[in-house]
């Protein structure tokens, strides 16, 4: 996805949250891009980029890995 923004100049944070949530449809990706639109709607404040990172990171890693990891 970071290599999308970048080649295609999406720089404004609002505008990069957008793009990457329009690629996120199907199963648990589509169900979270839809609430998280649902929500963006509602605020009148645009997301901190680096905290949508961080949100997208935790809510999609695989933690499966963490506990095979210990």
């Amino acid at each position: 996805m970071i290599l999308f923004l970048k080649s295609n100049r999406v720089m404004e944070t609002n505008n990069r949250i957008m793009a990457i949530l329009a690629h996120l449809r199907r199963g648990v990706a589509g169900i979270y891009a839809q609430r998280k639109l649902n929500e963006l709607d509602e605020e009148t404040r645009t997301q901190d980029w680096k905290d949508f990172v961080q949100e997208i990171k935790t809510t999609f890693s695989d933690k499966t890995k963490a506990v095979d990891a210990e």
